[in-house]
Protein backbone atom coordinates (compact mmCIF):
# COMPACT_ATOMS: atom_id res chain seq x y z
CA UNK A 1 0.00 0.00 0.00
CA UNK A 2 1.33 3.46 -0.89
CA UNK A 3 2.08 5.85 1.98
CA UNK A 4 -0.62 8.32 0.89
CA UNK A 5 -3.22 5.55 0.76
CA UNK A 6 -2.14 4.33 4.18
CA UNK A 7 -2.52 7.83 5.62
CA UNK A 8 -5.97 8.12 4.07
CA UNK A 9 -6.99 4.77 5.59
CA UNK A 10 -5.76 5.77 9.03
CA UNK A 11 -7.42 9.17 8.79
CA UNK A 12 -10.71 7.62 7.75
CA UNK A 13 -10.61 5.09 10.59
CA UNK A 14 -9.79 7.84 13.08
CA UNK A 15 -12.56 10.06 11.76
CA UNK A 16 -15.06 7.24 12.06
CA UNK A 17 -14.09 6.69 15.69
CA UNK A 18 -14.67 10.39 16.41
CA UNK A 19 -18.06 10.73 14.73
CA UNK A 20 -19.92 13.57 16.49
CA UNK A 21 -23.46 12.99 17.74
CA UNK A 22 -26.13 15.66 17.47
CA UNK A 23 -27.61 16.50 20.85
CA UNK A 24 -29.49 19.10 22.87
CA UNK A 25 -28.07 20.32 26.15
CA UNK A 26 -30.98 21.09 28.47
CA UNK A 27 -30.46 23.64 31.25
CA UNK A 28 -32.24 23.85 34.60
CA UNK A 29 -34.73 26.41 33.27
CA UNK A 30 -35.76 24.15 30.38
CA UNK A 31 -33.78 25.97 27.73
CA UNK A 32 -31.75 24.01 25.23
CA UNK A 33 -28.71 24.38 23.04
CA UNK A 34 -28.12 22.35 19.89
CA UNK A 35 -24.60 20.90 19.75
CA UNK A 36 -22.55 18.05 18.30
CA UNK A 37 -20.79 16.06 21.02
CA UNK A 38 -17.42 14.68 19.94
CA UNK A 39 -16.30 12.89 23.10
CA UNK A 40 -17.35 12.29 26.67
CA UNK A 41 -16.28 10.96 30.03
CA UNK A 42 -18.55 10.36 33.00
CA UNK A 43 -17.71 13.89 34.19
CA UNK A 44 -17.16 15.97 31.07
CA UNK A 45 -18.28 16.36 27.47
CA UNK A 46 -16.58 18.03 24.54
CA UNK A 47 -18.80 19.49 21.86
CA UNK A 48 -18.95 21.91 18.95
CA UNK A 49 -21.77 24.07 17.67
CA UNK A 50 -21.32 23.01 14.07
CA UNK A 51 -21.58 19.46 12.79
CA UNK A 52 -18.33 19.68 10.83
CA UNK A 53 -15.37 21.57 12.31
CA UNK A 54 -15.65 24.68 14.44
CA UNK A 55 -14.31 25.43 17.88
CA UNK A 56 -14.70 22.81 20.60
CA UNK A 57 -16.02 23.51 24.07
CA UNK A 58 -15.55 21.41 27.17
CA UNK A 59 -18.25 21.35 29.83
CA UNK A 60 -18.89 19.47 33.02
CA UNK A 61 -21.77 17.01 32.80
CA UNK A 62 -23.02 18.41 36.10
CA UNK A 63 -23.36 21.88 34.52
CA UNK A 64 -26.38 20.81 32.42
CA UNK A 65 -29.68 19.39 33.62
CA UNK A 66 -29.75 16.69 30.94
CA UNK A 67 -28.25 15.66 27.62
CA UNK A 68 -30.64 14.56 24.89
CA UNK A 69 -28.84 12.59 22.18
CA UNK A 70 -30.59 12.42 18.82
CA UNK A 71 -30.65 9.11 16.98
CA UNK A 72 -28.08 9.23 14.16
CA UNK A 73 -29.40 8.55 10.67
CA UNK A 74 -27.11 5.52 10.35
CA UNK A 75 -28.61 4.00 13.50
CA UNK A 76 -32.15 4.59 12.21
CA UNK A 77 -31.23 2.80 8.96
CA UNK A 78 -29.74 -0.14 10.87
CA UNK A 79 -32.85 -0.39 13.06
CA UNK A 80 -35.04 -0.45 9.95
CA UNK A 81 -33.02 -3.40 8.64
CA UNK A 82 -33.34 -5.09 12.03
CA UNK A 83 -37.13 -4.65 12.05
CA UNK A 84 -37.21 -6.08 8.52
CA UNK A 85 -35.36 -9.16 9.86
CA UNK A 86 -32.34 -8.51 7.65
CA UNK A 87 -30.04 -9.45 10.50
CA UNK A 88 -26.80 -9.95 8.57
CA UNK A 89 -26.96 -6.51 6.94
CA UNK A 90 -28.15 -4.87 10.16
CA UNK A 91 -25.34 -6.46 12.20
CA UNK A 92 -22.71 -5.02 9.86
CA UNK A 93 -24.18 -1.54 10.23
CA UNK A 94 -24.50 -1.82 14.00
CA UNK A 95 -20.85 -2.89 14.27
CA UNK A 96 -19.75 0.18 12.29
CA UNK A 97 -21.89 2.51 14.42
CA UNK A 98 -20.54 0.95 17.61
CA UNK A 99 -17.01 1.88 16.48
CA UNK A 100 -17.89 5.29 15.06
CA UNK A 101 -19.42 6.55 18.33
CA UNK A 102 -17.27 4.70 20.84
CA UNK A 103 -15.94 7.98 22.30
CA UNK A 104 -19.48 8.64 23.62
CA UNK A 105 -19.91 5.39 25.55
CA UNK A 106 -19.92 7.06 29.00
CA UNK A 107 -23.20 8.82 28.11
CA UNK A 108 -26.56 7.13 28.84
CA UNK A 109 -28.25 5.60 25.77
CA UNK A 110 -25.39 6.61 23.50
CA UNK A 111 -25.30 5.35 19.88
CA UNK A 112 -22.27 3.10 20.43
CA UNK A 113 -23.76 1.14 23.32
CA UNK A 114 -27.18 0.99 21.67
CA UNK A 115 -25.62 -0.32 18.45
CA UNK A 116 -23.63 -2.91 20.43
CA UNK A 117 -26.83 -4.13 22.07
CA UNK A 118 -28.64 -4.52 18.75
CA UNK A 119 -25.60 -6.17 17.22
CA UNK A 120 -26.00 -8.88 19.87
CA UNK A 121 -29.72 -9.11 19.15
CA UNK A 122 -28.88 -9.73 15.49
CA UNK A 123 -26.59 -12.57 16.57
CA UNK A 124 -29.31 -14.06 18.77
CA UNK A 125 -32.06 -13.81 16.19
CA UNK A 126 -29.88 -15.24 13.42
CA UNK A 127 -28.90 -18.18 15.66
CA UNK A 128 -25.21 -17.33 16.08
CA UNK A 129 -25.13 -18.17 19.78
CA UNK A 130 -21.34 -18.62 19.84
CA UNK A 131 -20.96 -15.12 18.39
CA UNK A 132 -23.44 -13.82 20.97
CA UNK A 133 -21.47 -15.33 23.86
CA UNK A 134 -18.26 -13.74 22.57
CA UNK A 135 -19.87 -10.34 22.01
CA UNK A 136 -21.48 -10.38 25.46
CA UNK A 137 -18.11 -10.92 27.12
CA UNK A 138 -16.82 -7.64 25.65
CA UNK A 139 -20.03 -5.64 26.08
CA UNK A 140 -20.15 -2.74 28.55
CA UNK A 141 -23.78 -2.34 29.57
CA UNK A 142 -23.26 0.83 31.63
CA UNK A 143 -24.66 3.01 28.83
CA UNK A 144 -28.00 1.18 28.77
CA UNK A 145 -30.91 2.55 30.80
CA UNK A 146 -33.99 0.90 29.25
CA UNK A 147 -35.40 -1.84 31.47
CA UNK A 148 -36.39 -4.01 28.52
CA UNK A 149 -32.83 -4.02 27.16
CA UNK A 150 -31.26 -4.70 30.54
CA UNK A 151 -33.64 -7.61 31.09
CA UNK A 152 -32.74 -8.97 27.67
CA UNK A 153 -29.09 -9.05 28.71
CA UNK A 154 -30.16 -11.25 31.64
CA UNK A 155 -32.04 -13.55 29.25
CA UNK A 156 -28.83 -14.20 27.34
CA UNK A 157 -27.99 -16.67 30.13
CA UNK A 158 -30.81 -18.85 28.75
CA UNK A 159 -29.44 -18.64 25.23
CA UNK A 160 -25.99 -19.59 26.47
CA UNK A 161 -27.50 -22.69 28.07
CA UNK A 162 -29.06 -23.45 24.66
CA UNK A 163 -25.62 -23.04 23.07
CA UNK A 164 -24.06 -25.42 25.60
CA UNK A 165 -27.04 -27.83 25.40
CA UNK A 166 -27.21 -27.70 29.18
CA UNK A 167 -30.87 -28.69 29.38
CA UNK A 168 -31.23 -28.98 33.18
CA UNK A 169 -29.76 -25.49 33.64
CA UNK A 170 -31.90 -24.12 30.82
CA UNK A 171 -34.99 -25.60 32.46
CA UNK A 172 -34.04 -24.11 35.83
CA UNK A 173 -33.31 -20.62 34.48
CA UNK A 174 -36.34 -20.47 32.20
CA UNK A 175 -38.75 -21.79 34.85
CA UNK A 176 -37.68 -18.98 37.19
CA UNK A 177 -38.03 -16.36 34.45
CA UNK A 178 -41.48 -17.53 33.37
CA UNK A 179 -42.78 -16.59 36.84
CA UNK A 180 -41.89 -12.95 36.20
CA UNK A 181 -43.98 -10.36 34.42
CA UNK A 182 -42.35 -10.13 31.01
CA UNK A 183 -43.19 -8.29 27.80
CA UNK A 184 -44.51 -10.58 25.08
CA UNK A 185 -41.30 -10.78 23.04
CA UNK A 186 -39.32 -11.94 26.07
CA UNK A 187 -42.01 -14.31 27.31
CA UNK A 188 -41.84 -15.98 23.89
CA UNK A 189 -38.11 -16.57 24.35
CA UNK A 190 -38.53 -18.04 27.83
CA UNK A 191 -41.41 -20.32 26.80
CA UNK A 192 -39.55 -21.50 23.68
CA UNK A 193 -36.47 -22.28 25.78
CA UNK A 194 -38.61 -24.28 28.23
CA UNK A 195 -40.11 -26.14 25.31
CA UNK A 196 -36.65 -26.98 23.97
CA UNK A 197 -35.42 -28.07 27.40
CA UNK A 198 -38.46 -30.33 27.86
CA UNK A 199 -38.22 -31.79 24.36
CA UNK A 200 -34.49 -32.46 24.76
CA UNK A 201 -35.12 -34.26 28.07
CA UNK A 202 -37.76 -36.58 26.62
CA UNK A 203 -40.86 -34.76 27.84
CA UNK A 204 -42.88 -34.17 24.66
CA UNK A 205 -46.20 -33.28 26.31
CA UNK A 206 -44.61 -30.55 28.46
CA UNK A 207 -42.68 -29.35 25.42
CA UNK A 208 -45.88 -28.95 23.39
CA UNK A 209 -47.47 -26.88 26.15
CA UNK A 210 -44.49 -24.53 26.35
CA UNK A 211 -44.23 -24.21 22.57
CA UNK A 212 -47.93 -23.36 22.48
CA UNK A 213 -47.24 -20.58 24.99
CA UNK A 214 -44.45 -19.31 22.74
CA UNK A 215 -46.89 -19.29 19.83
CA UNK A 216 -49.40 -17.05 21.58
CA UNK A 217 -47.36 -14.90 23.99
CA UNK A 218 -46.49 -12.11 21.58
CA UNK A 219 -49.54 -11.87 19.35
CA UNK A 220 -47.59 -13.21 16.38
CA UNK A 221 -44.94 -10.47 16.45
CA UNK A 222 -42.01 -12.78 17.31
CA UNK A 223 -42.37 -14.61 14.03
CA UNK A 224 -39.04 -16.45 13.99
CA UNK A 225 -39.56 -18.25 17.30
CA UNK A 226 -43.31 -18.65 16.78
CA UNK A 227 -42.70 -20.32 13.42
CA UNK A 228 -40.11 -22.66 14.92
CA UNK A 229 -42.40 -23.45 17.86
CA UNK A 230 -45.23 -24.34 15.47
CA UNK A 231 -43.03 -26.72 13.51
CA UNK A 232 -41.84 -28.38 16.69
CA UNK A 233 -45.41 -28.87 17.91
CA UNK A 234 -46.41 -30.44 14.59
CA UNK A 235 -43.39 -32.77 14.61
CA UNK A 236 -43.97 -33.84 18.21
CA UNK A 237 -47.61 -34.62 17.46
CA UNK A 238 -46.62 -36.62 14.39
CA UNK A 239 -44.35 -38.80 16.58
CA UNK A 240 -47.14 -39.39 19.12
CA UNK A 241 -48.43 -43.01 18.97
CA UNK A 242 -51.97 -41.84 19.74
CA UNK A 243 -51.82 -39.40 16.83
CA UNK A 244 -50.50 -42.07 14.48
CA UNK A 245 -53.41 -44.28 15.50
CA UNK A 246 -55.89 -41.44 14.89
CA UNK A 247 -54.44 -40.94 11.41
CA UNK A 248 -55.09 -44.59 10.54
CA UNK A 249 -58.67 -44.44 11.85
CA UNK A 250 -59.51 -41.01 10.41
CA UNK A 251 -61.98 -42.25 7.77
CA UNK A 252 -63.40 -45.21 9.66
CA UNK A 253 -66.93 -45.20 11.14
CA UNK A 254 -65.52 -46.32 14.49
CA UNK A 255 -63.28 -43.29 14.84
CA UNK A 256 -63.44 -41.74 18.31
CA UNK A 257 -63.67 -37.97 17.72
CA UNK A 258 -63.09 -37.31 21.41
CA UNK A 259 -59.94 -39.38 21.74
CA UNK A 260 -56.64 -37.86 22.83
CA UNK A 261 -55.06 -38.82 19.53
CA UNK A 262 -57.83 -37.20 17.51
CA UNK A 263 -57.64 -33.96 19.47
CA UNK A 264 -53.88 -33.76 19.08
CA UNK A 265 -54.11 -34.58 15.39
CA UNK A 266 -56.64 -31.84 14.71
CA UNK A 267 -54.47 -29.44 16.72
CA UNK A 268 -51.47 -30.26 14.53
CA UNK A 269 -53.61 -29.95 11.41
CA UNK A 270 -54.86 -26.54 12.54
CA UNK A 271 -51.26 -25.37 12.94
CA UNK A 272 -50.42 -26.64 9.46
CA UNK A 273 -53.43 -24.75 8.12
CA UNK A 274 -52.39 -21.59 9.99
CA UNK A 275 -48.89 -21.93 8.55
CA UNK A 276 -50.31 -22.01 5.04
CA UNK A 277 -52.54 -19.01 5.71
CA UNK A 278 -50.28 -16.60 7.62
CA UNK A 279 -47.71 -18.05 10.01
CA UNK A 280 -45.30 -19.38 7.40
CA UNK A 281 -45.02 -16.06 5.62
CA UNK A 282 -42.99 -16.76 2.48
CA UNK A 283 -41.65 -20.05 3.90
CA UNK A 284 -43.53 -23.09 2.55
CA UNK A 285 -44.80 -25.75 4.91
CA UNK A 286 -42.18 -28.55 5.01
CA UNK A 287 -43.09 -31.60 2.99
CA UNK A 288 -43.25 -33.91 6.01
CA UNK A 289 -45.88 -31.65 7.64
CA UNK A 290 -48.08 -31.26 4.55
CA UNK A 291 -49.80 -34.57 5.27
CA UNK A 292 -51.37 -32.89 8.31
CA UNK A 293 -53.53 -30.74 6.02
CA UNK A 294 -55.62 -33.86 5.29
CA UNK A 295 -56.73 -33.98 8.90
CA UNK A 296 -58.46 -30.66 9.41
CA UNK A 297 -61.22 -30.78 12.01
CA UNK A 298 -64.36 -32.48 10.78
CA UNK A 299 -67.46 -30.32 10.68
Amino acid sequence: MKWSALLLTLFTAGAAAQQPAEAFLIDAAGGNERVWITSATHDKIRYQKQEQGGDSTEAAVSSVASIYLLEPAALSEALDLFQARQYVAAKTKFAAIKTAYQSLRPLPDNPSTTAGYFEMECLRKSGDLAGLAKALEAFDKSGLTRRNQLRQLDLYALWDAVRLKDWPRLNELATARLKERLPGSQRVQVAWCLGLASESQGKPREAVDFYQTALTADGGASEDLARDAALRVMRLHQKDPDVKSAMKQWDTPAEDLQSTGHRRLTEAAALADLWELTLGGTTPLPTEQKELLKFRAKR
